[in-house]
């Protein structure tokens, strides 16, 4: 037998003792309201998770994860934007917003994890609410922009290319 440590650090074992309560769980769903969307609206989010994924169709398709940070009594919902590249017209789309990310090639979709380690990205994502085909209610990211793009806690400025317009510009009054 080798002299050689265990494959795993022994410390980790205390996590087992700071285990959530089953009973604080329970106390959780009887809490909850059930809601499983957000009102349409502009939203402070994280960009959690980018992949590549396959549509319920078929197709191969790029997914982004967002989670709503503010206002906070929202926080924690997770809507979501698919982007699709079945054809040149929505490959062109799906590039078009990508890019502000630093995706523009397929090695870039490949990417895994997105966001990498230590870097934070949060936008300004405005949520759409659809009939989903089960007749209920979910949440469609419509657009999104970057509010700031921070590496290890260094923040990056980022061109507004798809700059959401601010609320004096939404209702015309200048």
């Amino acid at each position: 037998m080798s002299d050689k440590p265990l494959n795993f650090n022994p410390d980790d074992l205390g996590a087992f003792d700071k285990a959530s309560d089953p009973a604080d769980e329970l106390a959780a769903f009887d809490n909850a309201t059930g809601t499983t969307h957000v009102p349409a609206g502009v939203y402070l989010c994280q960009l959690e998770a980018g992949e590549l994924a396959t549509t319920r169709t078929g197709k191969q398709g790029y997914r982004l994860r967002f989670v709503i940070v503010e206002p906070s009594e929202h926080a924690g919902f997770a809507p979501w934007r698919w982007y699709t590249f079945a054809d040149a017209a929505s490959a062109n789309r799906a590039k078009a917003a990508l890019a502000p990310l630093g995706i523009s090639t397929s090695a870039d979709l490949r990417r895994i994890p997105f966001p990498e380690s230590g870097r934070t990205i949060l936008c300004r994502v405005v949520v759409g609410v659809q009939q989903r085909p089960d007749g209920t209610p979910g949440n469609d990211v419509v657009r999104f922009s970057i509010e700031r793009d921070e590496r290890d806690g260094n923040s990056t400025s980022t061109a507004a290319r798809f700059a959401l317009p601010s609320e004096r510009e939404e209702g015309g009054n200048a």
